[in-house]
């Protein structure tokens, strides 16, 4: 006689970014099993497609985990970890206080995640002079990803390359799909530094999410604040 399996449950959420419906069930115990085994010395690139790998095999609907934006794939992934493990986790970080090597313990709602959404130009319309604007869209995870050990001047020009997906003038819309990445290269070349610092705050405002803690160190007893952010902070 087989044995009995059962059924997971399912969830359904709207992410905060692409506002794609994404349903989902909790990771098993053989996808926390390896989450558990990568985690150890495991590179930021190698979390990434942990994440992205786990978070797929967990999507009942038809997406492209690494398509999403950044924040979009560690909202999901903090909603399947509450789903599947509990709302709380215990962190230990070293002690803010100076001369303190102590300690800090923070009991973590997981659940309580803030979505930070700056002026960020939601409709993504950069305005470069009276007569040049151009249209950008959120990057992807894995776009985001493919740039992250580069300077800070090429991840921007790369990011443009990949997420600037028209420009306008007075008399024409240029669908860059239609275009050759040199000819795009050399239109980012002849911007001013101020045009292209202008396009750069596309990315500085995109939303990112944070969850706040509080905690107290064990060896001075000095009650801290503290915020998380980024995908290798929640793995």
């Amino acid at each position: 006689m087989q044995l009995p399996i059962q059924s997971t449950p399912e969830y359904s959420v709207e992410l905060p970014v692409s506002k794609k419906t994404v349903k989902y069930r909790p990771f098993l115990v053989k996808e926390q099993r390896n989450m558990i085994m990568i985690k150890q010395d495991a590179s930021v690139m190698e979390m990434y497609y942990a994440i992205v790998s786990m978070l797929q095999s967990v999507c009942l609907s038809e997406l492209k985990i690494d398509e999403l934006p950044m924040t979009d794939v560690e909202y999901l992934f903090m909603l399947v970890r509450t789903k599947s493990v509990g709302e709380t986790q215990d962190v230990t970080m070293p002690c803010i206080v100076e001369d303190c090597d102590g300690t800090a313990k923070f009991k973590t709602d997981l659940s309580n995640l803030e979505i930070i959404q700056p002026d960020n130009r939601a409709d993504g319309l950069v305005k470069l002079n009276e007569e040049l604007s151009v249209q950008l869209v959120v990057p992807s995870s894995k776009q985001m990803m493919s740039v992250m050990d580069k300077d800070e001047s090429e991840m921007i020009k790369d990011l443009m390359l990949v997420s600037m997906t028209k420009i306008y003038d007075n008399e024409n819309i240029y669908d860059l799909s239609e275009y050759r990445d040199s000819e795009i290269v050399d239109f980012l070349e002849s911007l001013t530094i101020e045009q292209f610092a202008n396009i750069s705050k596309f990315y500085e405002d995109l939303p990112v999410m944070k969850i706040h803690m509080k905690g107290i160190c064990e060896k001075c007893g000095t009650k801290q604040d503290r915020t998380l952010q980024g995908f290798a902070n929640f793995f």
